[in-house]
């Protein structure tokens, strides 16, 4: 069998189909009956067994990409989706923060008062005890 298109047809062709496929994407995710998230939580330990197995592998990918084509990409590409990726991200943001503000007035409204450097590093170790339990809860 031999190939038919050169890598500049192969790839337009890919952009096209890429780009036209909004709706067939909005049909496969809607034709989802079980959220993904829940399919991949009940497979943790071969999850877990997976990166394992595939260490060597990330290692030696990672390690490939040389400094200056990751300064490129991230000032290239990353900077330029920072504004969207901001707006994108803002009402998660505000939600995180009207959980998380409120109970960390009331750790900080709990401390006890500044004094000597043992004084202090009590009032530290309290705070950061307080945050440690609330982890998973904000």
């Amino acid at each position: 069998m031999s190939v038919k298109a050169t890598a500049a047809e192969a790839s337009q062709a890919w952009q096209t189909g890429f780009s036209g496929a909004g709706t067939k994407y909005a049909a496969g995710i809607n034709a989802v009956t079980v959220a993904p998230g829940q399919l991949a939580a009940a497979q943790k330990n071969l999850y877990v067994a997976n990166v394992q197995a595939s260490a060597n592998t990330w290692a030696s990918k990672v390690a490939a990409v040389d400094i200056n084509t990751w300064k490129a990409a991230a000032t290239g590409v990353g900077a330029q989706r920072l504004a969207t990726g901001a707006t994108k991200g803002a009402p998660k943001v505000a939600a995180f923060m009207g959980n998380f503000l409120p109970q960390l007035t009331s750790i900080v409204s709990g401390l006890g008062p500044r004094g000597s450097f043992e004084q202090n590093l009590q009032r530290f170790n309290s705070y950061a005890t307080a945050l440690h339990a609330k982890n998973g809860t904000f």
